[in-house]
């Protein structure tokens, strides 16, 4: 009989908390608790992509950097200028690579190849803002119009599909202005500048910085500055971000609704 009346509570017990489940009654505790955050290192797949990435500190800060020694370094002219506007930046790239030159000597691929064979391990999550630089060893190359622009679009697309939410921008080529000698790295950043502007992507054009703004006066060969002029460029690119609204403060004000206010009741 003891058995029969356990068997019976333990019944109405089980049909009490179904009902509870469909009618959404229950309390907190007995719901789905979320996942707890995973450390800072963790390496995780994204489901998107099928590819590995890390877990990063305040990835709401983070800028992910893409491009050659143009940028490589902390105190490259893109790092800076992206630190000054309030960004951690994760760099992913390397000397000599660009949208179709590779790194024949340290085995380097070029930019979409690097990103699609999961050489890079990007940050997981979407961070406030991608930038993707470079172009001048494509243009020492002497890549054709057709490849920059398709491995170019290729990559913008990836990214895109790898962080949905996240702000994209493209700086172009340092380089002369055409009438200064600029040639075929002009021309890449001319190229693009037109690219970004048909995928709707912000476009920082740095084709005539070198003559603009006396930056050949600080060059330390032929293509790269020297600490000075590297501090001049990242003021030009601090400023021109700022002017498009893509400082960290923008971007994540952007992304965030602003807080209701409530009225007092009277």
């Amino acid at each position: 009989m003891n058995g029969r009346t356990s068997g019976a509570r333990a019944a109405a017990l089980s049909a009490l908390v179904s009902l509870g489940l469909l009618l959404g009654c229950l309390p907190p505790a007995a719901a789905d608790t979320p996942d707890k955050p995973l450390p800072v290192g963790s390496i995780v797949k994204n489901p998107s992509t099928d590819r590995r990435e890390v877990v990063v500190a305040d990835l709401q800060h983070t800028a992910v950097l893409i491009g050659d020694s143009q940028s490589s370094g902390r105190e490259s002219w893109p790092q800076v200028a992206l630190r000054n506007l309030g960004y951690s930046v994760k760099f992913m790239g390397a000397g000599g690579t660009g949208f179709v030159a590779s790194n024949q000597r340290d085995r380097v691929p070029n930019y979409y190849d690097s990103l699609t064979s999961n050489r890079w391990i990007l940050p997981h999550g979407d961070p406030a803002l991608v930038v993707i630089g470079g172009g001048g060893n494509d243009a020492a190359l002497g890549a054709s119009d057709g490849d920059i622009l398709g491995s170019a679009n290729a990559l913008i697309l990836d990214l895109q599909r790898t962080y949905p939410s996240s702000r994209l921008v493209m700086v172009g080529t340092l380089s002369r202005s055409a009438g200064d000698g600029g040639g075929r790295r002009n021309q890449v950043d001319a190229l693009l500048g037109d690219l970004a502007e048909k995928r709707g992507i912000p476009f920082v054009s740095a084709g005539d910085w070198l003559t603009t703004y006396g930056l050949e006066a600080f060059l330390a060969d032929k293509v790269h500055l020297n600490a000075g002029g590297h501090r001049r460029a990242a003021v030009v690119l601090e400023e021109d971000l700022r002017a498009l609204r893509l400082s960290a403060a923008n971007v994540i004000a952007a992304r965030t609704p602003p807080t209701a206010v409530l009225t007092p009741l009277a």
